[in-house]
């Protein structure tokens, strides 16, 4: 039984330690508007979506989404990075990588195209 409850919880902490990785230059989005403002409609869109926030810094911003039990699977568990690279005053590389757990990988889900989205809306909604 204590090997089993070890096991468990290895499994856990090694589910929890998804950290994303930086994407390709080429996978990235411009918004047309400064750092500051994509920060924060990044960080607006990963609340929107469920996320908590982990890391607030200049040009990052990290969710990790709680997970949930469902009958067979549960969801949630994942982690998003958001990449923030001021290209000029007025427009902004964002790159958006979805880290999975291997605890719940099943139930999970890749972000990146929602993280987006939503963060267009915010963007839309405070001009």
């Amino acid at each position: 039984m204590k090997i089993v409850t070890t096991l468990s919880i290895a499994a856990f902490v090694i589910g929890c330690a998804s950290v994303p990785k930086r994407p390709a230059e080429s996978s990235g989005v411009v918004f047309q508007q400064s750092l500051e403002k994509t920060r924060e409609a990044a960080i607006d869109a990963l609340v929107v979506l469920g996320f908590d926030i982990k890391k607030q810094e200049t040009s990052y911003v990290e969710g990790f989404r709680p997970r949930k039990v469902g009958l067979f699977v549960g969801s949630g568990g994942e982690t998003v990075g958001i990449w923030l690279e001021s290209l000029d005053n007025d427009r902004t590389r964002v790159l958006v990588k979805t880290a999975k757990s291997l605890v719940g990988i099943v139930g999970q889900k890749t972000w990146d195209e929602e993280v987006l989205q939503e963060m267009e809306k915010a963007r839309h909604q405070k001009d």
